[in-house]
């Protein structure tokens, strides 16, 4: 972990100011959020790392402020930052921003320099007049969002502005979070109001009633296998945490005794669970993210491995959903290339491609560890009735099917596109 610094600066302007409000980090599948917490208000947030640890930049409302850049689970140490401040991680990769309360931009792991290090230098951020609570990186790390606290969208590199909100609510903005496109964003209000910008699509919010009369203090989006964007948790100073969309609830802090306040929320690495950080800069993670029932558009019916069979070989079918692991399958993406291997929870072993003729049998086989298992590696892509069909890297041409009862019923590979019969639904499996 990096040293933590106090800064006298830093505790006169704690009492200079006491209604300022917390900032948060973002991820990569990113996010960014804070909070304000009389009577000292809280700066601490976090962002997500490619091996998915974590930094945390922390700023604690004890009476000796400390601060400072930690790291967690992993998470590559750079130099620490001894201000209060936003991190913004590049998406997939171990570079960040802090974007400081007042407007200074620190790269660290390789992130692109910017504005010269001060964000009036590209943006004319006043930082006399106002102060940075949240900032989000773009997907393609080639610049940043910074959000104040009157709700004025600040850019930094090769981004553009796509609105702001300071017309919109008389709350405090506490996170901003891009959409994958990077032609969008979303900005979360201390209220739990949700602000969909550019191409962002809105799936709720609180509606401006905050739970228990708690602030919200952060957004993490949440991810469909295509890696775009189905909904969104809002986490409360509390450390309660609520859903929108498909985000799937994977628990919270249920608000327990002596846990301390929450100030951030951010999506971990998989796009499907979130983890939050105290005000310590303690981080604790959600629940796993259940695996997925594969369902098909046409029969209703889900793969299976027929009997339970944890035998190599097998054949895979189709059968009505019977609630038992043999249905249920982790997709888990190979080396962040958008391809996945389909791992059946019950048996531990990978959906694979018979070798043989194009097309052919799609069976049950131990995982490979070789650097490219062309076989085993499923592409995912969305057809035309809004169903995703899968394809291996070996026979791009060809799309799981799924052959009729009359024919056995097993999974296969072929070319030819009857009904959508090739079109699947990924559900979780609750």
């Amino acid at each position: 972990m990096s040293r933590i610094s106090t800064s006298p600066l830093i505790a006169a302007m704690r009492f200079a100011l006491p209604g300022l409000f917390l900032m948060i980090g973002l991820l990569p599948l990113s996010n960014a959020s804070q909070p304000n917490l009389p009577p000292r208000g809280n700066y601490t947030s976090v962002a997500a790392a490619a091996n998915g640890g974590f930094w945390v930049q922390r700023m604690t409302p004890t009476v000796v402020v400390e601060f400072g850049t930690l790291t967690v689970d992993g998470a590559p140490q750079y130099d620490t930052v001894n201000e209060p401040g936003s991190i913004a991680a590049i998406p997939g990769t171990d570079k960040y921003w802090v974007v400081t309360m007042r407007g200074r931009i620190f790269d660290r792991g390789g992130a692109p320099y910017l504005c010269g290090g001060y964000l009036s230098s590209c943006s004319g951020f006043r930082s006399n007049e106002r102060h940075i609570v949240a900032a989000a990186a773009s997907p393609n790390g080639d610049g940043l969002w910074a959000v104040d606290n009157e709700g004025a969208v600040w850019t930094a590199g090769n981004v553009v502005s796509y609105g702001d909100v300071m017309h919109d609510s008389n709350q405090t903005p506490t996170g901003i979070a891009a959409t994958p496109s990077g032609r969008g964003y979303y900005i979360v209000m201390n209220d739990g109001g949700v602000h969909g910008r550019g191409d962002a699509v809105l799936f709720g919010s609180t509606g401006g009633n905050r739970p228990g009369g708690h602030d919200l203090v952060g957004i993490a989006l949440s991810y469909d296998i295509l890696g775009q964007v189905n909904g969104y948790w809002l986490a409360g100073s509390d450390g309660g945490v609520h859903s929108f969309g498909a985000a799937t609830f994977l628990g919270s802090t249920g608000g327990g005794p002596g846990r301390g306040a929450v100030s951030n929320i951010v999506t971990q690495r998989d796009g499907r669970s979130y983890a939050y950080v105290y005000a310590d800069g303690r981080v604790e993670k959600s629940r796993e993210a259940p695996p997925f029932v594969i369902q098909s558009v046409t029969t209703g019916k889900l793969i299976d491995v027929p009997e339970q069979s944890t035998a190599p070989h097998v054949q895979l079918g189709q059968a009505m959903a019977n609630g038992s692991a043999s249905q249920k399958w982790e997709l888990i993406e190979h080396e962040n290339t958008g391809t996945f291997k389909v791992v059946n929870v019950h048996s531990g072993l990978c959906m694979d491609l018979e070798h043989g003729a194009p097309g052919g049998r799609v069976i049950q086989y131990p995982c490979k560890d070789d650097a490219y298992p062309t076989n085993q590696l499923w592409v995912p892509v969305k057809n035309e009735f809004n169903a995703i069909e899968l394809y291996t890297l070996e026979q791009p041409d060809y799309r799981l099917s799924g052959n009729p009862e009359e024919h056995g019923g097993g999974l296969m590979v072929a070319s030819d596109n009857p009904s959508g019969a090739r079109g699947w639904v990924l559900t979780p499996a609750l």
